[in-house]
């Protein structure tokens, strides 16, 4: 499949292999260029946010661990707390904790059934790539864990910030699955559908959180994590995603890395660091994952 960018639109465009890519194509150009949108991520964490939020004593810093879980409402909830209604001082957050403590509990409530809402109203058209979905937000959950972990040993990139990043760097994946259901013939082709999210995700990603307002240090970040430096450690918020994507223990379901080439991309990534040092973020990660879970299934 080949690409061609278009600078007048900003918008890149894919010239695809067949009537089938070059329909979907096109209707995903006049949705980006709206600017307003509304996708699924993970119904599980939809559903549970959903009855966290219903229970009118939760504590701040729980409701920010649940809503952490749900890439699209976390971008969201970021471009409320930094609209000009809240952010009066001019000072952006870039994590969802600050956010909360922004807006408050109240609102955050309000955004959040409204997002969950919508979400859980797409289910029936989102089943036929639930599978998928639910690997792909597993994935980014596991690089959101160490994300976080990585930056807990640094000073200069926030672990919430960190943690937040890890949730959204495959945002566009989540956003071109929920389309997916309106090209059944598509879903036919498994192949060509990875091939055609593959080609996509990137620019879907950025224009998604772009539009949603995502803070520039998460959006640049994630255009550049496939850039990494190679210091440790890492010094930058798109190495730490670069490393916490290489080590992440359940695989992207669209990743076209076989097993050996990805722990050979893991053993690359963190040459030259201290096994110790690897094997206690690697620990540090399962413990974030293992919480998130256990909230979920509480």
């Amino acid at each position: 499949m080949t690409a061609t960018a278009s600078l007048d639109t900003g918008i890149d465009k894919i010239t695809p292999t067949t009537d089938r890519c070059a329909k979907f194509a096109a209707d995903l150009e006049r949705e980006l260029a709206s600017g307003e949108f509304v996708f699924p991520t993970s119904m599980q964490a939809a559903v549970k946010i959903r009855r966290a939020l219903d229970e009118e004593d939760a504590s701040t810093s729980t409701v920010a661990r649940i809503i952490n879980l749900e890439p699209l409402l976390s971008v969201k909830m970021l471009r409320m707390a930094n609209s000009a209604f809240f952010n009066t001082s001019g000072s952006e957050v870039t994590d969802v904790h600050r956010a909360l403590m922004r807006v408050g509990i109240n609102n955050a409530r309000i955004l959040a059934l409204a997002v969950i809402g919508d979400q859980m109203a797409t289910a029936t058209e989102f089943a036929p790539v639930w599978r998928l979905a639910e690997q792909l937000w597993r994935h980014t959950l596991d690089v959101a864990s160490l994300a976080y972990a990585i930056a807990l040993q640094l000073n200069g990139v926030s672990p919430d910030t960190a943690l937040l990043a890890g949730m959204v760097h495959d945002i566009g994946q989540f956003f071109l699955l929920a389309r997916v259901h309106a090209y059944p013939e598509l879903l036919q082709e498994q192949d060509e559908m990875s091939e055609f999210i593959l080609s996509w995700q990137k620019q879907v990603g950025q224009q998604v959180l772009k539009a949603l307002g995502t803070p520039d240090l998460i959006v640049h970040a994630l255009d550049e994590q496939e850039n990494p430096s190679g210091v440790w450690p890492p010094n930058t918020l798109s190495d730490v995603i670069y490393l916490a994507n290489s080590a992440a223990g359940t695989p992207n379901p669209f990743s076209t890395l076989s097993l050996e080439m990805q722990i050979l991309q893991r053993q690359d990534a963190f040459a030259g660091v201290d096994r110790e040092v690897v094997n206690h973020l690697l620990d540090e990660a399962r413990v974030q994952r293992a919480a998130a879970m256990s909230m979920l299934t509480a």
